[in-house]
């Protein structure tokens, strides 16, 4: 699968002042996608490979749609989650503008789902990640194009403002550099 673009045949280097195993493996703690203190949440665990960032997952009963296959918004959430630590592994914080998903054929409960992503292109501020996932025979379920925009330190500020004691309380842990280099 190392050699598949499946829309823009772009694949972005990643920048080599960062070494693969330096780099954050969760947006946040409590983050839906990865977060290692959000029970509910998917659990993705990302890696990193050459230009790419890969990950498994076998998706929670929880995430049921229809009788025995994954519900696609919880398929869509793995790949937004994994498309976002494209933009980590470039160095540029972001955040999901437009996800497009093309389902090509139902997930099933309980196959481990392969995914890659990777950097396909950049339009001055508009950063464009790409995905597709697979299971272990090569098969693909579905493909993924997401655009992002890049954000400054200050763009959840006003969100911030808002949060109850206890949520601040949490957030007050997150240190940006540790996550955004």
């Amino acid at each position: 699968m190392s050699d598949f673009r499946f829309l823009t045949g772009n694949v972005i280097p990643v920048p080599e002042s960062e070494s693969p195993s330096e780099l954050p493996i969760q947006h946040l703690p409590w983050c839906f996608g990865c977060g290692s203190e959000n029970e509910h949440g998917l659990g993705v665990q990302p890696g990193y490979k050459g230009d790419k960032v890969i990950g498994e997952l076998e998706f929670a009963k929880r995430f049921q749609g229809g009788p025995g296959v994954v519900h696609g918004g919880a398929a869509a959430a793995f790949f937004d989650d994994l498309m976002g630590f494209v933009m980590i592994a470039h160095q540029q914080p972001a955040v999901t503008a437009k996800l497009e998903i093309n389902y090509l054929r139902p997930i099933p409960l309980g196959m481990t789902l392969r995914a890659e992503a990777w950097l396909a292109d950049r339009q001055g501020r508009k950063l464009w990640a790409e995905a597709i996932g697979f299971d272990n025979t090569g098969t693909r379920y579905i493909e993924a194009l997401a655009l992002f925009v890049p954000i400054r330190a200050d763009h959840f500020a006003d969100t911030i403002r808002h949060m109850d004691p206890d949520h601040l309380a949490r957030i007050s842990r997150f240190n940006s550099e540790e996550y955004y280099p």
